[in-house]
């Protein structure tokens, strides 16, 4: 199984190295998410397949996920990684969220804040109340980026602003701790 995700991987990066890359066609993802929600994952798996290698960054998406939680397919992390780096690359905000929390947990990659931090920076850009809120929550602990309250407080409002209702808990959260501390 690893040998095909390797050999898939390897070919969907070079396809993107030499810009031959097809067009993705918008049906074929679509029957793969329909089958996907009605939980016929090797359906999916199979209509994404090679959307995915061919550089569809939303087929992508779909194949880490399925990685990820071990839907017809064996868990793998780093496979999941792997789909999620070539999705968030390409410019898809649920996957550098993913990419983000995959470096912050160390889920299929080695552990590191400050790449969980660029990762979700992209998505936070890009308006994923997720990653504000986590951005908000580095911040405030100071992980993998020295701490400050101020970017604290900006990230879970945009992230409230965008309808994150943790942001919301962190922020009346960080705000009596403040209180507390003074």
């Amino acid at each position: 199984m690893l040998q095909t995700w390797l050999r898939s991987a390897a070919i969907a990066l070079c396809a993107m190295w030499l810009g031959a890359a097809a067009p993705a066609f918008a049906d074929d993802y679509e029957r793969g998410l329909s089958a996907y929600n009605r939980a016929d994952y090797a359906a999916a798996f199979a209509q994404w397949e090679n959307l995915a290698v061919l550089g569809d960054p939303h087929a992508q998406f779909g194949l880490a996920v399925m990685y990820s939680l071990g839907q017809n397919v064996t868990q793998d992390h780093g496979a999941a990684a792997a789909w999620f780096h070539l999705a968030a690359i390409r410019g898809h905000r649920g996957a550098q969220l993913s990419v983000g929390h995959s470096y912050q947990h160390g889920l299929g990659v080695a552990q590191d804040y400050g790449l969980a931090h660029l990762w979700y920076l992209a998505a936070a850009e890009q308006g994923e109340a997720k990653a504000q809120n986590n951005l908000g929550t580095m911040y405030e602990k100071g992980l993998g980026v020295p701490a400050d309250v101020d970017l604290a407080i900006y990230w879970y409002e945009e992230a409230i602003r965008n309808g994150n209702r943790n942001a919301r808990a962190n922020l009346v959260r960080l705000h009596q701790a403040q209180r507390h501390a003074d």
